[in-house]
């Protein structure tokens, strides 16, 4: 892997009702968001609702906290001079834009890739008509003269398919171009203080001083380190996550997602649960399963199953990869997979078990890094 650690995408397929809402038509009918193909109408969920659904989901999975945020002229961003790569996985993993006036902008890509979840199945119009007729009855009851108010919801209930591509490049490094690091003391700590143009933008704690360019910051179990280098008039900070939490972080996602999402839209409480899922490990963070993958359906007897097309095409992508030191060389080009009973997987027996994945990551990452 030339020394660096294999990128890890996922593509899943879940069934949803309308679990990302548009504007609203006419005054009072909710719309879902909706595209066109080939002549058709489907429904999709927003990279944005998916990013909130999963980010909520660890929270109240592993205690993943909300990242603090502050306004600039109007404007909410996340404030990074609070918090950072380290202190939260947040920035971390779904990246930032933090601007300071029209000083400095700091940009950070996040190393979690999204796609929309697009339906695989055309929206056919079904529109639901409701009320308040709980309230308007309690209303009446206590004498208040009350009428329902009425409202539609286009309603689609189908299979969705999304990505996920994590970046290992990206998640756990941050860098930023500041005008001077300098090493102070705030009371009884040493910190690090950061400056853009003349004004303080950060300061960060330190544990231990390794030279005169390099920190250990975070804390003593999961000690991270802080860089600082020369660049012309400037400096370049470096943030470096250290590799255990790093691992965990990588870990916690895959498992939020192999387990489900928490979603609740439009007041109804729903999730994300995968009937199918597949993960691989990749030369180039990229969802390569995406593209190829498809769902027909037949019927065993009177059963409805679901049949996954596609796996056998995207094994011959190059990007996917398989660890050169694996002790278990049956993965089949490093494709992994769960799928529940109602779908039909194609020579299932070559490919791994998705726990058998799970696995494979800690001895991946372990294996890059002693490259």
């Amino acid at each position: 892997m030339n020394n660096s650690i294999p990128h890890i995408t996922v593509t899943m397929i879940f069934e949803a009702s309308a679990l990302n809402r548009d504007e609203k038509i006419a005054g009072n009918i909710l719309s879902v968001k909706k595209l066109q193909k080939d002549g058709k109408t489907y429904s999709f969920i927003s990279k944005n609702a998916i990013r909130h659904y999963l980010f909520k989901t660890l929270h109240y999975a592993y205690g993943w906290k909300p990242a603090k945020v502050r306004s600039n002229d109007d404007v909410i961003q996340f404030d990074i001079t609070n918090d950072n790569i380290i202190t939260n996985p947040e920035l971390d993993v779904f990246g930032y834009m933090y601007t300071v006036s029209d000083e400095n902008s700091f940009i950070r890509k996040a190393p979690l890739g999204i796609t929309k979840a697009v339906s695989l199945q055309p929206y056919e119009g079904d529109i639901a008509f409701y009320a308040n007729h709980d309230l308007v009855s309690r209303a009446v009851k206590q004498g208040i003269n009350a009428n329902p108010n009425p409202f539609n919801k286009e309603e689609h209930l189908s299979l969705y398919k999304v990505s996920f591509t994590i970046d290992t490049n990206v998640l756990g490094k941050d860098e930023w171009i500041v005008k001077e690091v300098r090493l102070d003391n705030d009371g009884q700590k040493e910190i690090v203080s950061i400056k853009i143009s003349n004004n303080i933008f950060s300061k960060i704690e330190i544990i231990s001083k390794i030279s005169e360019d390099e920190y250990e910051i975070g804390d003593d179990e999961n000690s991270s380190r802080l860089k600082k280098q020369t660049v012309g008039n400037n400096c370049k900070v470096t943030l470096i996550l250290n590799e255990k939490t790093k691992k965990k972080r990588i870990i916690e996602i895959l498992s939020a997602l192999r387990n489900g999402l928490y979603v609740q839209s439009s007041n109804e409480l729903n999730t994300i649960v995968p009937l199918f899922i597949v993960g691989g490990f990749v030369r180039v963070p990229t969802p390569i399963f995406h593209p190829y993958l498809n769902v027909d359906i037949d019927f065993i007897g009177n059963t409805k199953k679901y049949l996954i097309r596609g796996l056998e095409d995207v094994i011959t992508n190059s990007w996917l990869y398989v660890s050169e030191n694996s002790k278990d060389k049956n993965y089949k080009s490093g494709v992994y997979i769960f799928s529940s009973s109602s779908f039909i997987v194609e020579e299932k027996e070559n490919y791994g078990t998705w726990d058998e994945f799970m696995n494979c990551i800690g001895e991946c990452l372990d294996e890059s890094s002693q490259d």
